[in-house]
């Protein structure tokens, strides 16, 4: 078997905030040679009926050569930023507190993860560091389109010293294909089958538009510092570019 691109942290138009349909996600998934996407639509925006209509639509939309996996991503009050997500989620759930998402993901979701950690300063729950899967290490919607957060990877390296199975992912946190922000996770030859076994077993490479690396959080503290310090240049040019996009939106409004 050849080595296999997915993306995941993706939004659908089942979100109050997303663009795009189950099915343009697919032919946005074709055309990048991406063979499976991971969506993880806002659970305040569903009931049980509607996340079976998105299951259900998944599973239409999917064939042999790309597969879409629903799942849910849950906030929680009190918790200010700390967003859990769920993929291959079989039910619609509806947990109250972390600890809940905990439990009640237990043997009805396959892959579980913290989004965007700096949100919530690096501090997860204890429950959740207890039982969750995976890190968000790059996420490319929020605060990370350029590089990966190298606080992030501190936070998977302290997890890892107690649960060496969490592993760390690139996410797209995405809300709308016509921005592709190209962060991917390519899953090794060798890889199961199933994509979501693979990101378990951490079969697999994170990759954006600048560098891959493993699942791990192998990197040196050197290695560490030189990202800290790219990353304050790119956040520079980042913060330049929105600026200038929101004055071009302005100007159009305005005219």
């Amino acid at each position: 078997m050849t080595e296999r691109t997915g993306a995941i942290h993706i939004h659908t138009e089942y979100s109050h905030d997303g663009r795009d349909s189950v099915a343009s996600l697919r032919e946005f998934a074709r055309v990048r040679g991406i063979s499976f996407l991971g969506i993880t639509d806002h659970a305040e925006d569903f009931d049980a009926a509607k996340y079976r209509a998105l299951q259900q639509e998944c599973v239409a939309h999917s064939d042999a050569s790309i597969q879409l996996i629903a799942g849910l991503e849950f906030r929680f009050a009190g918790y200010a930023g700390l967003h859990l997500l769920a993929l291959g989620l079989s039910e619609f759930i509806t947990p109250e507190t972390p600890g809940e998402f905990i439990s009640q993901t237990r043997g009805r979701s396959r892959f579980t993860f913290a989004a965007h950690p700096i949100l919530y300063d690096y501090m997860l729950p204890d429950e959740v560091a207890a039982g969750i899967d995976a890190i968000e290490v790059w996420n490319a919607g929020y605060n990370t389109r350029f590089l990966p957060d190298p606080n992030a990877i501190r936070l998977l390296q302290r997890l890892r010293r107690t649960r060496p199975e969490v592993v760390g992912t690139a996410g797209l946190d995405q809300h709308d294909a016509r921005n592709d922000r190209q962060t991917r996770v390519i899953l090794s030859a060798d890889a199961p089958a199933d994509p979501l076994d693979a990101l378990r077993a951490g079969q697999f490479r994170n990759r954006g538009r600048t560098m891959s690396f493993g699942p791990r959080g192998e990197w040196p503290a050197a290695g560490l510092g030189l990202l800290r310090l790219a990353r304050f240049s790119f956040d520079r040019i980042e913060r330049a570019q929105e600026r200038v996009s929101r004055w071009l939106q302005s100007r159009r409004r305005n005219r």
